[in-house]
Parts: structure tokens; sequence; C-alpha cells
């Protein structure tokens, strides 16, 4: 009987060099084929790809979409009564008050965590943290590159879950990858804060590209004898491989990467309007982009959260996204498919952070603690019926007051995961077997927090 224990000889540690190797890494891949649904639930399907703009740091409510006013509050913020019936900061966010036709406002949302790294871990995946399972957990992002993989188009060139903008050196722990999936389904990273624009090859530039990667597989030999169970690093290494070189091979990706100077300026220019716009070239693409997410910091607020003489602070924050999300919006609403229909018929915009902030006034700092009572999101496209704000907090946004959904509870993370698997037609009740620990992967685990919770698709987003 053949032994699936990958062995390390000599020369196979040398070849490995600098790469990282962790007990996990050596485990045997079994590769969890094995889907199983748990019940029966008939998926949205009404998206192609979905764009999360992750709010690292956890957004202030009652200084965003759940706007209180008290004493604490400075008077620029020009709260305003919208014509869609409930209050905004108009002067922190005017652009997106123009907006507001197209996003439904979530007031009514709890967290389970008050840590950062814990807090991103839930949100990238839709799990509490698991010490014992921690690498072996695949991201939302990984689960739909999964799910979708036979979907895709022989002309595809662009991976299916990009992650831009996202700092694993910091606090909020690293990006959550494929875990215990194949390698293909790991997310191409871009920092577009370094202002440098990767992949694009000038046309002239081509054969000596295709050469030099015929060259390059020639000399490293070490890809040709990849396993299931070779070391993940390996597996990860090959795989980023292919999918850049895929899509520096297609003259098309010029397109996608370019950054105009003019819609810099209509984005914001800033990170994130960068990050923006290169969503929304990879959607107009059409080109196999299915989860790509966007982070937006900091958000973190515990001192000086209004700045200092009215710079920095949230108004840093939300000029930011205010110059990028409604640009954003309109240029998907505005964008036509072939069908006639708009790219934000097509695509869920998520934007959401991973926990609130204290409410009442500020602390000795000027700031807010982070705070898992009450937080918010926004939402729009793939049938999303914006233009509305569900669910109220009390007066100084301590806790919910009103659910405004048929579950009569929190919106929690898990829900706001199965609804970007189900808008995407993924069944959200699945689970994978055959995994490295013997343990079912559960799309979306019902245990939560010190509570089993039937978290569903929140299908009043949609009516």
């Amino acid at each position: 009987m053949k032994n699936s224990i990958p062995t390390l000889g000599r020369r196979e540690m040398l070849r490995l060099g600098a790469l990282s190797i962790s007990g996990y890494h050596l485990l045997p891949f079994a590769a969890p084929s094995n889907v199983q649904a748990q019940s029966k639930v008939s998926p949205r399907g009404s998206a192609d790809c979905v764009i999360f703009l992750n709010l690292l740091g956890g957004p202030s409510q009652m200084d965003t979409f759940d706007v209180k006013e008290g004493k604490w509050g400075p008077e620029n913020r020009d709260v305003r009564t919208v014509k869609q019936g409930y209050r905004f900061p108009y002067g922190l966010m005017p652009k997106l008050a123009d907006s507001l036709d197209d996003l439904l406002i979530v007031r009514s949302m709890e967290a389970w965590e008050t840590v950062h790294s814990r807090g991103q871990y839930y949100l990238q995946t839709g799990h509490a943290v698991s010490p014992a399972r921690g690498k072996e957990m695949p991201s939302m992002g990984a689960v739909i590159a999964y799910e979708t993989a036979s979907r895709r188009k022989e002309s595809d060139f662009l991976p299916p879950f990009v992650a831009m903008n996202y700092d694993a050196n910091n606090m909020y722990g690293p990006l959550q990858r494929e875990g215990c999936l194949a390698s293909e389904f790991s997310p191409l990273t871009l920092d577009l804060k370094s202002g440098s624009l990767p992949f694009i090859v000038e046309e002239q530039d081509r054969p000596r590209l295709q050469q030099r990667w015929e060259l390059l597989n020639k000399f490293d030999t070490s890809r040709l004898s990849l396993r299931p169970d070779s070391p993940q690093p390996m597996r990860q290494f090959d795989s980023f491989g292919k999918a850049v070189y895929r899509m520096m091979d297609n003259p098309a990706i010029a397109k996608v990467m370019r950054l105009e100077e003019s819609e810099r300026k209509a984005y914001g220019s800033s990170a994130i309007g960068d990050a923006c716009i290169i969503a929304r070239n990879m959607v107009a693409a059409d080109a196999g982009a299915r989860f790509l997410f966007l982070t937006h910091g900091d958000w973190d607020h515990h001192g000086n959260i209004y700045g200092k003489d009215g710079k920095g602070g949230v108004y840093k924050m939300c000029a930011e996204l205010d110059g990028a999300l409604p640009a954003l919006l309109f240029d998907l609403k505005r964008t036509r498919r072939p069908d006639g229909s708009s790219l934000l018929d097509r695509t869920f915009v998520v934007a959401m952070g991973e926990f609130g902030r204290t409410p009442g006034p500020l602390t000795v700092n000027l700031g807010r603690e982070h705070y898992a009572k009450a937080m918010i999101a926004a939402f729009a496209g793939a049938g999303v019926k914006g233009g509305r704000a569900i669910g109220a907090t009390d007066a100084e946004a301590s806790k919910v007051t009103e659910f405004g959904w048929s579950r009569k509870r929190p919106i929690y993370t898990e829900d706001v995961c199965a609804t970007i698997y189900s808008v995407l037609g993924i069944d959200w009740t699945k689970r994978l077997t055959n995994t490295p620990s013997g343990r079912d992967f559960v799309y979306i685990d019902p245990v939560a927090g010190q509570m089993v919770v039937d978290f569903q698709e929140v299908r009043d987003f949609f009516v």
C-alpha cells in the first residue's frame, strides 16, 4: 500500500528554501470533495460577483449609518433627515447621501467578538476562531471560488477570489486564505496603497514574458512533481504563479488594472477608491472574478475620533468612503450588460466592519472602544431593495430596539455570509467532509457565541 504521508529528504528541504513550514503544512491533504447539503434551501442566484468593503477596525455606528445626536457629537456633521425618511450625517458623507436610493442600511446588527483579530476572522470566514482548526478553515472567498469553479469559462483570466489592501502585518490578524481547500482557491492579493500596478505587460514585451515563463518551468522542475499532499506553501506558490501568468498573458488585463487620474479623482484619490475602480473593472470584464474583498482602514478610533481641528478620525475615513462607494455604485448602475441589465443588477455590494463602538459620551481619550451589541452595515445591488433603513437602536446606539426583519432577532455576520452565498447561487447549508482534521467544515455553523442560532439568508433585504 502506497504511503500517503509526505516525506522530506535533504534535497526536498533545501528545495523549499525560505518557505515557512508548519506541522499543518506537512499533513496529508485530503481534498474535501464530499459535499453534503443539510437542508433544502433555494439559493437566490441574483449575483455573479460580490464586492465586499471591509471597514477595518469597526466603524462608529452612531457617526455613520445609525447616526445619533448628543452633547458629545460635533456640530459640523450636519445631520439631516434625508428623503428616504431617516437621519443621515450629510456633512460627513454628502455624496453617499445622494446615493441612498440604491443603498439598504441595516442598523440591527450585532457582533460576537470585540477583539480585532477574532472579529476579522469571523468577518472573513463566517466562523468563530478555533485554535485547533484555524489553518483548516477556508475563508468565504475561497469557498466561493471552490463552489463556482465549474462556472469558469475558457476565456476567464481573472482569479475568482481577489483581496485588495489587506495588511496582514498588524493586530487585525492574517488574511484568511483557502484553508483545507486546494491552493487554486487562494486569494490574489493586491496592495494598491503602494502606488504600483502589477501584472501589466506591454504588447511588445509579451513574447519575452512567454519565453521567460517557459524557461522558469523548465528550470523549476519541482513544480512538475507537486502532489495533493505536497507541502501547502509549495502548492500555494505554484497556484499563485499560474494565476498571475494567466492574467499577464491576456492583453485585457491592462484595461482592468488601468487607473486614470481623472477616475482616481472621481473616486476620491484614495487607496479604497483605487480598489473600487479595479473592482469595477473586474466586474465589467466578466472574466471570472467572483469575490472581491476590499479593505478600508483604519476605523479603529480609540482616541480623537473627531480628529484635531475637525481633521482625521471619522472625518477622514468618511470622506474616503464618500468618495469611493457612491462612485462605485454610480458606475455599476450606469454600465449595461449585453442583456440590458446593469452591472449593479448582478453585483452584490456589502460594506461593514467587524463590530461597532461604545455608545454615549467619548472616553477620556476622546474616542470609543470596541462594542458588540450594536453595529451597522450597508448593502446594494443583486436585487436589494434600496432607499431604506431597517432596524433601529436606542438613543445612544447601545442596543437594538427594532430588528426590522422577519426573524425577530439581531442580524449576525453568519446571516450576511448566508446571504452572500445565496445571491451567488450557493447552498449555504452545505458541509465539506474529508478535511485534514476529520471534522466537517460547515459553510454556516449554527453554533455561535454561547447559543445555537438558525442563521439564514436575509430575504428581507430583497422585498
